[in-house]
């Protein structure tokens, strides 16, 4: 069997199953785990799937998913996470507002006498925010980028790194127990660390989806996450394990 009508096979599984193991492929192609995992870093590299700890997904490019389509995925959990995280906002406070669907969750349900200092890059969460009265918005500057509402770049990063805040709402593509928290798009990322490193508290809001994803760039390990809001829809093993890493866990 060449190398090509491997790979082809291997997506054929991985389409069929859409989670695999490297154990399950070894088995299928009968081939050695150092193959299967050469295999795996070369689709990934070809945007044809996503590795996760111990096996692999097919690949979802979110940086190419327009923030309108995003919006309308796993709807009621995003709404019960925001409500959530709506409430851990102290009056006075500054805050990060990442960008994301589930922090526009968070934006459209921030009540109208709450004031305090909301920060971030995403145009549309910006302009939610501001229609509270009490609510001071600061929009960072930098490169728009169109796909995702939201500005990026060195700019935008140096801007971030010039603010204290107390908290930073965080959203992600994927979370595993061993890599952390991850993101598709590295523009994004890149905004997301600056808004960890200049905060006190990080609180990620993710729904049970998100769990066990490894996306394409880093953003901070489990340790450096204090709380993690998300849905019913976690898995008990899960939340054990995060709990040992000392993530405080709420269940929206």
């Amino acid at each position: 069997m060449s190398v090509e009508e491997r790979h082809k096979i291997l997506l054929q599984i991985l389409q069929n199953k859409k989670n695999v193991t490297i154990h399950e492929l070894k088995s299928s192609l009968e081939v050695s785990e150092p193959t299967i995992r050469n295999d795996l870093r070369f689709l990934e590299s070809q945007g044809k799937l996503q590795r996760t700890h111990g096996g692999a997904i097919p690949s979802v490019r979110q940086d190419e998913i327009p923030y309108s389509e995003r919006s309308g995925v796993r709807y009621n959990e995003k709404e019960r996470i925001g409500k959530a995280a709506a409430e851990w906002i102290n009056p006075g406070e500054t805050v990060f507002l990442d960008a994301g669907s589930t922090i526009m969750a968070l934006a459209k349900q921030l009540p109208d006498n709450l004031a305090f200092n909301a920060v971030t890059a995403a145009l549309h969460i910006a302009m939610e925010a501001d229609k509270r009265r009490d609510v001071f918005v600061h929009l960072i500057g930098g490169m728009l980028q169109s796909s995702l509402q939201e500005v990026v770049g060195p700019k935008a990063v140096q801007s971030i790194k010039e603010i204290r805040a107390h908290k930073v709402f965080l959203s992600i593509s994927g979370l595993d127990l061993h890599t952390g928290a991850t993101e598709n798009h590295v523009l994004s990322a890149e905004v997301k660390k600056a808004m960890v490193e200049a905060s006190e508290q990080v609180i990620v809001l993710a729904d049970s989806d998100k769990m066990g994803k490894v996306c394409f760039a880093d953003i901070i390990p489990l340790e450096r996450i204090d709380t993690l809001i998300t849905d019913e829809g976690l898995k008990p093993e899960y939340r054990q394990a995060l709990a040992a890493k000392g993530v405080r866990v709420v269940i929206a």
